[in-house]
């Protein structure tokens, strides 16, 4: 993947998209002990793909090799104070994000920034990760930011709670909803006039368990038979 760093093209993987917090979290599990190569069991709290995207931001960010190899670099991470571990991570985030770093020292927009990260080739909510990452990293740090990229943080926040409740998206009925077969409905009359009896019937009957089409089937035969004679019914 063909990634713009300053005035450079570089290839590198996907960039960090998973919170920041989470990736502070993934680096604080590694304090009891740091293994000579990591893999996804290292944070068996983590969701499967939640693991994933750990293992990947650890490669971006040149914590570890393509194989899962710890570098010298994750040791130093793990084991320095608070102070440390931001100039350390400030380090690489001037390295990783050099192209971004430098609009930042430029007062770049907001709109320069996003359209640096699409050169990540990302799409949708993706991209917005992305960005959320490096402000929070920024701030973590102390490295310098535009004065357009303020309020833009807490758009791109507002963006991804949407994304990750379902608000942003079009108001449709639910999927299963849209697949419901159309009701039926029979009506019956009662014989004394005393008003009538209707059953709505909307069953995918594929999908009727043995039980299930017993009890329907019954239902249907009443309802079919009611006011026959028994010789009618035969």
């Amino acid at each position: 993947m063909a990634i713009k760093s300053g005035n450079k093209t570089t290839e590198s993987r996907a960039a960090v998209y998973i919170p920041f917090k989470t990736f502070i979290t993934a680096i604080d599990t590694l304090k009891p002990g740091i293994p000579p190569e990591l893999d996804r069991t290292v944070w068996p709290t983590f969701s499967g793909g939640l693991q994933s995207q750990t293992l990947g931001a650890f490669k971006f960010l040149g914590l570890i090799e393509e194989d899962g190899i710890v570098k010298p670099i994750l040791n130093s991470l793990v084991n320095a104070n608070d102070d440390e571990r931001k100039e350390i991570l400030g380090q690489i985030i001037n390295e990783k994000y050099l192209g971004a770093v430098q609009l930042a020292e430029s007062n770049a927009s907001y709109g320069a920034l996003e359209e640096y990260f699409r050169s990540y080739t990302t799409k949708g909510t993706t991209l917005y990760r992305i960005i959320r990452f490096f402000l929070d990293a920024c701030e973590y740090t102390g490295q310098k930011g535009s004065t357009h990229w303020a309020k833009a943080r807490k758009t791109v926040g507002r963006r991804l709670r949407k994304a990750d409740t379902g608000s942003d998206k079009e108001k449709l009925p639910p999927r299963n909803h849209l697949e419901q077969p159309k009701a039926n409905v029979k009506v019956v009359t009662l014989k004394n006039g005393a008003g009538t009896v209707s059953l709505s019937l909307a069953v995918d009957l594929t999908k009727l368990d043995m039980e299930d089409w017993e009890w329907v089937r019954g239902l249907l035969e009443k309802m079919s038979t009611y006011g026959q004679s028994k010789g009618e019914q035969e």
